[in-house]
């Protein structure tokens, strides 16, 4: 007598495997992968110095000093990258784990974080800029914002092909992409809080002064955020 072909061992997986996805997801992905092929083709030499700003102190310098209209142009295309790629990743991060600020999902929640992280971005240009005017050191926070914000722009390209396996992989495979999105988000952290001392150093800036900034501009707004969304989720 044969077995019911649903309960064989090959089929069982191979039904498990299906991947049912929001029509959503899969526009939206392909318009951003869309979206950074242009960058890629209009801003190619750009996008590859901003990379290697990330790990070269003196190529970052240089782009600061340089300040073409060109590079204006593609800095705000990328951080505007940072902010659909890293929303997107922090949604379907939040609907894996079952989490709903606000009691908030879908599109809603997705607008939440764009929103969310917007927010963090200005609040950190806001309260940088402000204590530039206040010690009249403007030039040396603007250059050090420009070499903190050159990772946002890195982890938002380096993310999106992340999101696009978690969101089309299941199981074990899917675990493990979830795992090393997040350690490549906190090495790319980490490597902006090596580039906030790097730029200390080479600016003279006194280490109790970099000590104080790190504390209440880079570790402060995690733990305030952290517990904020501890008590809203």
């Amino acid at each position: 007598m044969w077995a019911n072909p649903l309960q064989m061992p090959g089929q069982e997986i191979l039904l498990r495997t299906v991947i049912h996805q929001p029509t959503w997801y899969f526009i939206y992905l392909f318009l951003l992968a869309g979206f950074f092929a242009w960058i890629r083709v209009y801003y190619g030499n750009l996008i590859l110095q901003t990379i290697q700003a990330s790990v070269n102190f003196q190529v970052a310098n240089r782009m600061f000093k340089d300040n073409s209209l060109l590079q204006n142009q593609l800095d705000r295309i990328l951080y505007l990258f940072y902010f659909l790629s890293m929303g997107f990743l922090l949604y379907y991060a939040e609907s894996r784990l079952g989490l709903r600020p606000y009691n908030l999902e879908g599109i809603w929640l997705f607008l939440f974080n764009l929103g969310l992280l917007t927010g963090v971005f200005l609040g950190r240009l806001l309260l940088l800029n402000t204590a530039g005017f206040l010690f009249n050191r403007g030039r040396v926070l603007k250059e050090y914002l420009y070499n903190i914000f050159i990772f946002n722009k890195l982890i938002g390209m380096a993310v999106l092909p992340m999101v696009f396996l978690l969101v089309y992989t299941t199981g074990i495979l899917q675990e493990i992409i979830l795992w090393l999105t997040l350690a490549l988000v906190c090495g790319v952290f980490l490597m902006r809080l090596i580039r906030g001392v790097v730029f200390s150093y080479r600016k003279e800036v006194l280490i109790f002064y970099m000590f104080l900034y790190l504390c209440a501009l880079e570790i402060a707004p995690l733990v305030l955020l952290y517990r904020w969304l501890e008590g809203v989720l």
